[in-house]
């Protein structure tokens, strides 16, 4: 009887041992929003402050965070916050690298927020968040001259020249420029008037991008530019036209202006492939192998990463058995769906999902 008092009360304080070591080295680092590369210069003088340097770099990263996650039309409503409830957000920060030049302080900061008051800050204003996903996508601008009917491509496109003219890190979506290739100008002068149909496989197939891709079409004439866009990300396509008032091909200022347009519209369109809708509430409960102890850590490591899961908790476990109540913001089949990113095979019934190895 002492025997087997012994090795249950040694299997318990080991479980209990492991479970406090997952629970404080997992939770920290996957509940934060890391944005780094915040550049902060600020005049060195007399008045001098470095509060009010990282202040800047507090007000700035938000503002970065919350066009990230956000759609364009919803970041109003949260973004203009006070400084003291920023703060607040703020779990811990860096000076990456800083120097003082011609009487001036650069800075390189990275701050981490706290991820949970982020997103209630988000529901609290009845605004639904995006999965903060960087992704590479091939981009391909095209300029048309309607009335010459001529074709600009590579050097002679002011939207190739401009289109990453500098590191942006609000946006998502990250631009690889197709190549300078004579074959493609030909392909796309041969079909100029009937350019919007043409499905550019020629094109894309070349690259290994070729499932991710936009391409641009501008149409120059005497009143306005016209542009025409053929989406493509993640096997979503969608195809949108915009109109802008007429301007200089050479007017590079009008140019990145509507550049930074096209690419808000562009990660709109990202983002709401990714969007979590926080209204909907599934409640499962997932029964794991308690013996299995390097399961339950990678079942921990899944749970913190998939941002469809908005809290999970141990309810009951034992020897034998180790039961998780989780609250996602998915349906059933999306929430497996992320599963299966990680390798992982469940069955479900009655809302009780158990894993099959």
């Amino acid at each position: 009887m002492k025997k087997i008092l012994k090795l249950f009360l040694y299997n318990f304080f080991i479980l209990f041992f492991i479970y406090l070591f997952i629970f404080s080295t997992n939770n920290a680092q996957a509940n934060i929003y890391k944005i780094e590369n915040i550049e902060i210069s600020y005049e060195y003088n007399t008045n001098f402050n470095k509060d009010e340097i990282i202040d800047k770099a507090f007000k700035r990263a938000f503002q970065i965070l919350i066009g990230k996650i956000t759609i364009s039309k919803d970041q109003k409503l949260v973004e203009n916050q006070n400084l003291k409830l920023i703060k607040s957000f703020v779990e811990s920060f860096s000076i990456v690298n800083e120097k003082f030049e011609n009487n001036k302080y650069y800075g390189i900061f990275e701050i981490n927020f706290n991820k949970n008051k982020i997103l209630s800050l988000l529901r609290n204003n009845n605004v639904f968040h995006s999965r903060l996903v960087e992704k590479d996508v091939l981009f391909v601008p095209i300029f048309i001259n309607l009335e010459k009917n001529n074709l600009l491509l590579f050097d002679e496109n002011p939207f190739y020249n401009l289109w990453n003219y500098e590191e942006e890190n609000q946006f998502l979506l990250k631009y690889i420029l197709h190549n300078e290739d004579l074959d493609d100008y030909k392909l796309i002068q041969d079909r100029i008037e009937f350019i919007e149909n043409y499905d550019f496989k020629e094109i894309i197939s070349k690259y290994e991008l070729n499932e991710n891709y936009i391409i641009f079409i501008v149409f120059e004439d005497n009143n306005s530019l016209k542009t025409f866009s053929k989406f493509n990300i993640n096997s979503v396509k969608s195809n949108f036209k915009e109109e802008f008032n007429f301007l200089k091909i050479d007017d590079h200022k009008k140019i990145k202006n509507l550049i930074k347009f096209m690419k808000i519209k562009y990660d709109d369109e990202w983002k709401k492939i990714n969007l979590i809708n926080s209204s909907i509430k599934l409640n499962i409960q997932l029964n794991v192998d308690s013996k299995n102890i390097s399961l339950i850590k990678k079942i921990e490591n899944i749970l913190n990463k998939i941002e469809l899961v908005e809290n999970h908790y141990i309810i009951y476990f034992n020897n034998e058995k180790t039961i998780y109540s989780i609250l996602s913001n998915s349906t059933p089949d999306k929430l497996l769906k992320e599963f299966e990113k990680f390798n992982i095979n469940l069955s479900t019934k009655n809302n009780i999902w158990t894993l099959n190895e």
